[in-house]
């Protein structure tokens, strides 16, 4: 729970997780091509937030903001992620 009240700055973050916030800031590029689906309702971790992150990808970074879709894609539009994978693997496969 704390995460999230850092998330949405109603908390101080915790020194004892400050090692693990510097090595996530760190992080390497990600030379994989990657596809993040992402509900455009999603009010836990917002749309935003998924924006912008190319740079970080060197392989390719493809956002797919699905539409009336909150937190859960999986769950929610079981049949949009699907198919967004699908199209996705098969464009990756012919690479």
């Amino acid at each position: 729970m704390h995460s999230y009240r850092v998330r949405w700055e109603e908390a101080d973050p915790d020194p004892r997780y400050a090692e693990l916030a510097r090595k996530q800031i760190e992080a390497e590029i990600i030379s994989v091509p990657t596809l993040v689906l992402h509900g455009d309702e999603d009010r836990v971790v917002l749309p935003d937030s998924s924006k912008g992150k190319e740079p970080y990808f060197t392989g390719g970074y493809e956002l797919v903001l699905l539409p009336g879709v909150g937190h859960f894609p999986t769950r929610e539009a079981p049949a949009q992620v699907r198919e967004g994978l699908e199209r996705f693997l098969l464009e990756f496969g012919r690479q």
